[in-house]
């Protein structure tokens, strides 16, 4: 077969070709330059990164007719024997299919023996994890203390599959993923000495899809020069040679997402699912989408760990800008749980609509810890209001002025200023009428003729000093009082509501209470005189107040549970602490 293919034709011949691993490279010259080759390396990393390509350099470096030197000439006959795989002196052994005990025991007899044309003899053995425990254990003593011309090169993709004994034996060094520009620029001077042109979004989109692998990358672009006889390849043709979805599509439904769009959204994901994508990979790609804006948001676009091209960077950070870091937690997190689901479904297109349309439900204001915040205010607003007794607003100023001189402070309690407003659903109680009690009819004033302030004008008739006394010796009724009372301390008439009254005695009123917290108490000793002065005015008798049971602990604790039940059921019917709970799927515990 005359055509090779392009991952063969340019395969790296020595270091400085080599892509993207220059931290291995560089170590590896330095080592042969100052005669510290170990007598075993291992090489781990990725597959389609360079680790068979770096073992055959250092074979050819070691054994070349002009070394050991960094740089092998290529052109002896031990370096072209190696590049064509006819060195008798370089073994090159797949660990997957000589892995029993007797091969490597025969590989351990062999050692003993001199080269026969080259100056080591060397042993690479790709994918040495699958070796077996027990050719592993043969290889142990060997590989500790081998001849002086024996050099072993082993490399792996599953590093962590290799014994501890081995790796301790041997000099490790790590390839890592190649980023996307460098896979980028390789390709595209590679299409440049194959006589093609292709654009540069179309080399980012089989950048992506290498994944780090300079060979996976190599192999795409074999497979797009050879489906057409076009010279000149745009992104479009890219991405239907490869049937990977394009990566526009991906910006488009983080777009909508964010914007909570779901009628294109819908229009989307049947776009795809027509075009004949497979909707699993499409899903894959919608995770890594919001995986890169999560990342974008937390440490930035210049991130390391982001493999993306620098339009896409500052496209996903224009787009992220004005979410908080939390939301598109929330929305990575959903698209996880629901891979599964996706990943099972019968009707994938259906199930990728339903996660995406559970995306938009999340609402990008709330965030847990600001939820978290208010239920906990919430909380504290409760206890304080079911501490106290609820206290009314004032009535409404009327134009009949106040029953008593009394002062403001007496007249609206101190805690009726910072009351919160009742709780929803809640009816205030009705605005009682201002009592007024019944005066004899007063002749009407005099009125002078002459209108001047002068002290000499005559004023109304003073009344008699027996109709003031009349007028004060008259008694109400204790339903009228309470009246008087609601009005003027509506405190004491909300306790006084829940008491029973004896006005049979003559010289004073008893008023029960069947029980009283310490707050209402201490509220009710600093009205004593205000509420002993109202009795004798509407009544003609004062008022005493008796409290029984107040205090016990069977009563307080009694009190306590159901002040702590009251505050439970408000705080749990409370319209932000349901919205948490649905936004959740919660329990309130």
């Amino acid at each position: 077969m005359s055509y090779q293919v392009l991952a063969l034709k340019y395969r790296p011949q020595t270091f400085s070709e080599v892509v993207g691993q220059d931290h291995v490279t560089t170590t590896l010259t330095n080592a042969i330059s100052g005669n510290r080759v170990p007598h075993a390396l291992l090489l781990a990393g990725p597959r389609g990164t360079g680790k068979t390509t770096i073992a055959r350099i250092m074979a050819k470096a070691m054994t070349c007719q002009t070394g050991p030197t960094p740089s092998p000439c290529n052109e002896c006959t031990i370096c072209k024997d190696i590049i064509n795989g006819h060195c008798a002196d370089v073994f090159e052994i797949d660990g997957a299919s000589n892995n029993s005990v007797e091969q490597i025991r025969e590989l351990r007899d062999n050692v003993a023996y001199m080269p026969s044309a080259a100056r080591y003899k060397i042993y690479i053995i790709d994918e040495v994890h699958m070796l077996s425990v027990a050719a592993f254990n043969a290889l142990l003593k060997t590989l500790e203390e081998p001849p002086a011309h024996v050099l072993f090169i082993f490399a792996t993709t599953e590093i962590h599959k290799i014994p501890a004994t081995i790796l301790s034996r041997c000099q490790r060094h790590d390839l890592s993923r190649i980023a996307l520009d460098r896979i980028c620029a390789h390709l595209g001077d590679l299409c440049r000495k194959e006589g093609y042109t292709v654009e540069t979004k179309g080399l980012e989109l089989i950048a992506l899809e290498a994944d780090g692998s300079i060979r996976d990358g190599l192999s795409l672009l074999d497979r797009i020069l050879s489906a057409g006889p076009e010279k000149e390849i745009d992104r479009l043709l890219v991405a239907q040679r490869l049937r990977v979805t394009d990566r526009k599509i991906l910006f488009s439904i983080s777009s909508a997402v964010l914007e909570r769009n779901g009628a294109q959204l819908i229009d989307l994901v049947s776009k795809i699912n027509d075009s004949g994508m497979d909707l699993k990979e499409f899903y894959s790609g919608i995770i890594a989408q919001f995986r890169n804006l999560n990342i974008i948001r937390l440490c930035g676009k210049e991130s390391p760990v982001l493999n993306m091209i620098e339009t896409e960077k500052l496209e996903l950070d224009r787009m992220c800008r004005n979410f908080p870091s939390a939301y598109l937690g929330m929305l990575l997190d959903l698209l996880l749980k629901e891979e599964s689901v996706v990943r099972f479904a019968s009707h994938t297109q259906t199930a990728v609509e339903m996660v995406l349309l559970k995306m938009i439900q999340i609402e990008p204001e709330i965030r847990l810890d600001e939820i978290i915040t208010k239920v906990d205010l919430l909380a504290r607003r409760m206890e304080n209001r079911l501490g106290q007794t609820r206290v009314d607003s004032p009535p409404p100023q009327s134009a009949k002025p106040p029953l008593t001189s009394a002062p403001l402070s007496e007249q609206i309690p101190g805690d009726k200023l910072t009351e919160t407003p009742p709780l929803a659903g809640t009816r205030p109680m009705p605005e009682p009428m201002p009592y007024e009690p019944e005066r004899e009819q007063a002749p009407p004033p005099h009125i002078p003729t002459d209108l001047s302030d002068s002290p000499d004008s005559p004023g109304p008739p003073p009344p008699s000093p027996l109709r003031q006394e009349q007028e004060h010796q008259k008694p109400g009724t204790w339903s009228q009082f309470m009246d008087v009372l609601q009005h003027e301390l509506p405190f004491i008439f909300g306790l006084f509501s829940k008491g029973q009254a004896d006005t049979s005695a003559p010289d004073k009123v008893i008023v029960t209470l069947s029980s009283c917290s310490g707050f209402e108490e201490s509220r009710l000793n600093t009205k004593t005189k205000a509420l002993a002065e109202l009795g004798r005015k509407h009544l003609g008798k004062p008022i005493e107040v008796s409290i029984e049971n107040n205090g016990g602990p069977e009563d307080e604790t009694c009190r306590q549970q159901a002040s702590q039940q009251k505050a439970e059921q408000a705080a749990a019917g409370h319209p932000m602490v349901q919205h948490a709970v649905r936004l959740f799927d919660a329990d309130i515990i």
